[in-house]
């Protein structure tokens, strides 16, 4: 009966070791605590735009640890929604507010058809000042097939007509420190994110240097 009391207690201290505050994560390589940020008026009061409400923001702090340097790069960050499966990585700042047109992809994880009123087709525009958000291109039909998983792919083409945007100035001065360090650094990442999320249904993957895990922003 002691052994069996014991073993009891010895699991809910496990369990409780094992809760993390929502948007912190920590090994024995790397230790993350963010803060997500989907709504509009506080992107727009933190970056000067709220890109029509199609981007996601997360204040990011990362503090290398084990005595090594990490090296920080975007493309090791990744947006991931469990509400509808939509999967995006960082955003470079000249992609939201520079001289090219910004350019998003979406593939579904599986085959499909694609078609009109389709939700998994291309979407194309966003950058602030130009006179449009990003906007969905059907290419006629219905759809058909399994669309489980969405994932976006950033591609920025240039535009003859945009013109440099002062956002931009202020996304690059905000953004996530980059390269080797020592010292903890901290800055912002920018996500593409469209429809209405709540931080439940928001994670952040990463996959770097010091391994792989998940920033989930679920109350525990």
């Amino acid at each position: 009966m002691r052994i069996a009391v014991l073993a009891g207690l010895v699991t809910l201290v496990a369990s409780a070791q094992l809760k993390r505050t929502p948007g912190a994560y920590e090994n024995d390589r790397i230790s993350v605590e963010s803060v997500l940020l989907l709504d509009r008026t506080q992107v727009k009061a933190l970056l000067g735009s709220d890109f029509d409400g199609s981007v996601a923001v997360i204040e990011v702090t990362v503090v290398p640890r084990g005595g090594e340097a990490l090296d920080v790069e975007r493309e090791d960050w990744t947006l991931f929604s469990n509400k509808d499966a939509q999967k995006a990585p960082a955003f470079h700042p000249s992609q939201l507010a520079g001289q090219g047109a910004l350019l998003l992809t979406q593939k579904g994880a599986a085959s499909a058809v694609m078609g009109r009123n389709n939700p998994n087709g291309p979407i194309i525009g966003g950058i602030p000042g130009t006179g449009g958000r990003p906007r969905q291109i059907n290419d006629g039909g219905g759809g058909i097939g399994n669309t489980a998983s969405v994932v976006t792919e950033n591609k920025v083409e240039e535009a003859s007509d945009s013109k440099e945007n002062p956002v931009l100035k202020t996304l690059k001065s905000k953004e996530l420190v980059y390269g080797k360090t020592l010292k903890p650094v901290k800055g912002l990442l920018y996500f593409s994110l469209d429809g209405k999320h709540k931080p439940k249904d928001i994670e952040l993957w990463y996959r770097g240097p010091a391994g792989k895990f998940v920033v989930s922003y679920k109350p525990q």
